[in-house]
């Protein structure tokens, strides 16, 4: 009966893992505001290298072509529930642990760690950012989700007999390309970052070369994380609403599905808890209500047992290192 039960409470979590029940298009677009609290971010350092910001590189006709269709669609009284809330949610907690390694990086670095146990945690904290949270977010990104974007966003018979029709499947197909050559970027920073940590942690090293090792950290860190920024910018711009339009609630279950038979049990209760992190630091109450109306309540009273058995085990726990020293 045991067995039975914890199978079925984990079902229902993957289930919900993309947000499968309905939510209210305006409260899926909506902007979230800047933290109140205090930042993950280490602005001192990464203020040295971040060294601008990324543009989105869409030009301005394509984005406003495609912010008219959205205006005009929104009053036809058609379809407005996007239901993928775990691809967010996802999103904004990979930039949240981007952050927090840029903040641990700086820490070690700014104090000239060198103990065994700060170097562990750094390697710790960049596998479980690099190779498990992102790894997780794009192996389902580049299987399933960006081919599904391009099918129903690409097309010129989702945009009927109207004029602007093949105008706006370019539009997307440009839109979709540049999301898709983001997320190419992020895996490179992604393994120059992991590089740079494995490295920092040789004993055979001298300070000064794991000083330059740990502020390539603090450097592509900060890259990723304003990347990962980009992406999620023109994602909630243009792709959630445009799907909220376009996309029945069929077909979005459908493709739900699909991205359930590709999930493991224990991947999704891992990233499970580091979405619930990332909505309640967002700040915004919009986004904690649509978390507690799509996670069913006894998958969120699972959340702190999951985050001590398994989100701390799988490395997650070495993002916080040196936090309470200061």
């Amino acid at each position: 009966m045991r067995s039975t039960t914890s199978t079925i409470i984990v079902a229902l979590l993957i289930f919900c893992y993309l947000g499968v029940t309905t939510t209210c298009f305006a409260a899926a677009v909506s902007p979230t505001p800047t933290p109140s609290g205090e930042s993950c971010r280490s602005d001192s350092i990464a203020a040295d290298v971040r060294g601008g910001g990324i543009a989105n590189s869409i030009d301005e006709k394509t984005i406003s072509l495609i912010k008219q269709f959205l205006t005009t669609s929104s009053t036809d009284g058609q379809n407005k529930e996007f239901l993928i809330q775990g691809w967010r949610w996802h999103c904004m907690s990979l930039i949240r642990d981007a952050d927090r390694l840029e903040r641990l990086a700086a820490h070690l670095y700014s104090n000239k760690v060198d103990d065994d146990s700060g170097l562990d945690a750094l390697l710790s904290a960049a596998d479980y950012v690099v190779n498990f949270n992102m790894a997780g977010l794009h192996r389902i990104e580049t299987t399933m989700f960006v081919k599904w974007l391009r099918k129903n966003l690409c097309n010129v018979d989702a945009f009927g007999d109207g004029s602007n029709a093949a105008a706006m499947a370019t539009a997307f197909v440009k839109v979709i390309d540049k999301i898709d050559s983001q997320r190419v970027d992020c895996e490179k920073i992604g393994k120059d970052l992991y590089d740079n940590a494995s490295a920092s942690s040789r004993s055979s090293i001298t300070t000064d070369q794991r000083q330059r090792y740990l502020l390539e950290v603090v450097r592509l860190s900060t890259r990723l994380s304003d990347q990962l920024q980009a992406m999620r910018d023109l994602q909630e711009m243009l792709v959630v609403p445009s799907i909220s339009q376009l996309v029945s609630v069929s077909e979005q279950k459908s493709f739900n599905n699909k991205v359930l038979l590709a999930l493991g049990l224990l991947e999704s209760r891992v990233h499970l808890v580091g979405m619930h992190d990332a909505v309640w630091e967002s700040g915004s109450d919009i986004e904690k209500q649509k978390f507690e109306k799509e996670i069913p309540y006894v998958a969120r009273i699972m959340i702190e047992r999951w985050r001590k058995s398994l989100y701390a085990p799988k490395g997650a726990w070495a993002l916080d290192y040196g936090v309470s020293d200061k």
